[in-house]
C-alpha cells in the first residue's frame, strides 16, 4: 500500500518518523488538504501499523469509506468503521468503540485513525466533537493506543483548527509529529466549553419527577415524540433515556427534579433538571469498572441518543437530551404559489 509518500508541508506523511513516548496513549492530528492528502494518510498510518503488528481500526464519514476503502479492504489486521454512525453522538465514541478495540487486544498497542469532525457535520456536534478530542487525553490516557484524528484545513473554518491544535497534544506535518504550541489541559478546555443551556421554549411538556410517576413520564414524552414524527424505535430510545435520566435524579439528586419535552430546530428535546452537582467529566463517556453498580444510566443515554448536553451551575444539574427528527418529505409546490421556494418544493407545514 505505498502511497504517494508526502510532499513537505503539506500535512501528509511521508513515514511514521513521530517522536512519541514509548508508551501509553499516543493522540495526534493531521490537517489535510484534499483526497490525495486524505489517501496517503490513511495509507501510510495504517501500513506503518501493519508493519509493527498492531491492530488497525479505520473510523471516518461514510464518503471517506468510499475513498480509502478500496486501498483497505484485502489487508489483514484492519477493521473499517462508518463514523457517521458510531459517532453519531460524539460522547459515546470512546466508550462503544475506542475503549472496545483496546480491548480485544490484551497487551498489544493498537492504532485508530478517524475523522470525528468534518465538513458537513451538523453544527449542533461541534462542541460535543471538540469535547470529544480533549476527553481522549483524561479518559484513554495509559492506554496502549495510537490516535491519529484527521481534519480537513481546506474547509473547516479556522476557529475548529484552533480547537484542533487545543485538543491535540501533536500535531503532524510532512511525517512528524511535534508538540501542539496551542494545547491546553482537558479540564480547561471542558471549562471554556461549558457554556448555559439556552432555556426551554414556553409552554413545554412540563412533569415532576416522583418516584411513582415514572409510566406516566415515559408516556408523556412519548406522546410529544410521536406527535413529532420520531420513528417508533426512537421512541422506544427516547422511553428509556428519560427513565434513565429520571431515576438517576431520583436515587443522586439532593431535591426535587423536573423534566420537560419540546421540539426545537429538529429534533426531540428532553431535559432532568435538579438540585444535585455532577462533576466527573467522564460520566457516561467512560465504562465503569465491571464490579461497579453506579455510572451505567448516562452511559446509556449517551449510546441511545444523537447528542447529551450535560450542564452544572448554582448546584443543579441538567442533562438534556437531542434525537433528530426525521426531515419532513419535499412536496411539489402548488401551482398558484409558484414564487413560494425556489425549485418548486416546499416542506409541510407543522400540524
Amino acid at each position: 500500500m505505498n502511497s504517494a509518500g508526502g510532499r513537505p508541508g503539506d500535512g501528509t506523511p511521508g513515514g511514521d518518523r513521530s517522536p512519541f513516548p514509548a508508551d501509553g496513549l499516543r493522540h495526534d492530528a493531521l490537517l489535510y488538504a484534499d483526497d490525495r492528502d486524505y489517501r496517503a494518510a490513511v495509507g501510510e498510518f495504517v501500513e506503518a501499523g501493519l508493519a509493527a503488528g498492531e491492530p488497525v481500526l479505520v473510523a471516518v464519514p461514510t464518503a471517506r469509506l468510499r475513498l480509502v476503502g478500496p486501498l483497505l479492504d484485502s489487508l489483514d489486521g484492519v477493521e473499517l468503521a462508518d463514523m457517521a454512525v458510531i459517532g453519531r453522538n460524539p460522547a459515546a465514541i470512546i466508550a462503544t468503540t475506542l475503549r472496545g478495540f483496546v480491548h480485544r487486544f490484551p497487551g498489544r498497542r493498537v492504532r485508530v485513525v478517524g475523522e470525528s469532525l468534518w465538513p458537513g457535520r451538523r453544527p449542533a456536534a461541534y462542541r460535543h466533537c471538540v469535547e470529544h478530542e480533549a476527553i481522549i487525553n483524561l479518559g484513554l490516557a495509559g492506554q496502549a493506543l495510537t490516535v491519529r484524528c484527521l481534519f480537513d484545513r481546506s474547509r473547516l473554518p479556522a476557529a475548529a483548527l484552533a480547537d484542533v491544535a487545543g485538543t491535540h497534544p501533536w500535531l503532524v506535518s510532512g511525517g512528524v509529529a511535534r508538540p501542539s504550541a496551542a494545547y491546553r489541559p482537558p479540564r480547561a478546555v471542558l471549562r471554556r466549553l461549558a457554556r448555559p443551556l439556552p432555556p426551554p421554549p414556553a409552554g413545554v411538556l412540563t412533569e415532576a419527577v416522583r418516584p411513582d410517576g415514572l409510566g406516566a413520564l415515559r408516556a408523556a414524552v412519548a406522546g410529544v415524540a410521536e406527535a413529532a414524527g420520531l420513528a417508533p424505535e426512537r421512541v422506544d430510545d427516547l422511553r428509556i433515556a428519560v427513565t434513565e435520566l429520571a431515576t438517576n435524579a431520583l436515587t443522586h439528586g439532593t431535591g426535587p427534579a423536573t423534566a420537560r419535552c419540546w421540539v426545537a430546530a429538529g429534533d426531540l428535546v428532553c431535559e432532568v433538571s435538579g438540585p444535585g452537582e455532577l462533576s466527573d467529566p467522564l460520566a457516561g463517556r467512560i465504562p465503569p469498572p465491571v464490579t461497579g453498580v453506579r455510572g451505567r444510566g448516562l452511559l446509556l443515554v449517551h449510546r441511545l441518543c444523537d447528542l447529551v448536553d450535560v450542564h452544572v451551575a448554582d448546584g443543579v444539574t441538567t442533562v438534556r437530551l437531542h434525537l433528530e427528527l426525521p426531515a419532513a418529505p419535499l412536496v411539489p409546490a402548488p401551482r398558484s404559489a409558484p414564487d413560494a421556494v425556489q425549485g418548486g418544493f416546499v416542506r409541510p407545514a407543522p400540524l
